[in-house]
């Protein structure tokens, strides 16, 4: 899968969406903190209202299924000894490649 594929995957889904703005906006999240950041935005309420299961199953999605999909993109980078996540200079890069293929496609 070329890099731009990679990108586009990633960016398909709305929690990695959420997610990969979050981290971009902050540079580097404690993974739990992008947990609720993400919960928030997906509600549009603060996650101290929600259970704390509810924000577990997201940390958990997150790391088990969007932040890998984030990170094969070249678009965040995740250092597991401190649960930390952060935008890779690449990403910038593999967004310009993007919108660039999406602008081409809709000038044509």
């Amino acid at each position: 899968m070329c890099d731009l594929q990679h990108t586009f995957r990633a960016l398909q889904h709305p929690r990695r969406r959420h997610a990969f703005d979050c981290v971009r906006t902050h540079q580097s999240l404690a993974l739990a903190d992008l947990a609720e950041l993400v919960l928030e935005r997906e509600t549009g309420t603060p996650a101290s209202e929600h259970d704390p299961e509810t924000v577990r199953d997201v940390y958990f999605s997150l790391y088990h299924r969007h932040v890998p999909v984030l990170r094969e993109a070249s678009l965040v980078e995740y250092e597991q000894d401190a649960d930390v996540v952060g935008v890779r200079d690449e990403a910038t890069q593999s967004l310009s490649a993007a919108r660039d293929t999406v602008d081409s496609l809709l000038s044509a």
